[in-house]
């Protein structure tokens, strides 16, 4: 049997006080546009996440994404997954700023049905990471500060 720390961490701080860089997935997976989805399915399992960066190879800058809904989605339309991520990439990816707070992260997800935010840097707007809804599990389970 595990045994669990349930007095939680002076890391971790409560869910009322958490923001999105407390809990976020810091780092990004990319796939560059030019990929097929089949790179995109390859790099999910492989890196086990469930959305990947689409990014401009030219720059690396960050254009959209693909979450695992959309890989299936594009399944059912191309089951030979040759399609271009540059072609299928959510270029309105749900986004927030990394000092926002996570309650306020949660209401977004929750309110748009998705499972994923990117997170944008607050300094410079870059794309620096990743909100799930299990980093936000994590926040839950654990916090305590």
């Amino acid at each position: 049997m595990t045994n669990h720390n349930t007095e939680g961490s002076y890391v971790t701080p409560r869910p009322e006080h958490a923001r999105v860089a407390d809990a976020m997935r810091h780092g990004l997976v990319k796939c560059p546009m030019d990929s097929t989805l089949r790179d995109a399915a390859r790099t999910m399992s492989s890196e086990h996440v469930h959305m990947v960066a689409v990014s401009d190879p030219s720059d690396g800058e960050v254009v959209g994404t693909i979450s695992d809904r959309c890989l299936l989605d594009a399944l059912l339309e191309d089951p030979q997954l040759n399609r271009s991520l540059g072609e299928i990439a959510d270029r309105h990816s749900y986004a927030i700023s990394s000092d926002e707070s996570l309650l306020a992260a949660a209401k977004t997800m929750h309110d748009l049905k998705t499972s994923h935010l990117l997170v944008r840097d607050a300094q410079n707007g870059h794309a620096v990471g990743v909100l799930s809804t299990l980093d936000v599990a994590g926040i839950l389970a654990w916090g305590e500060a």
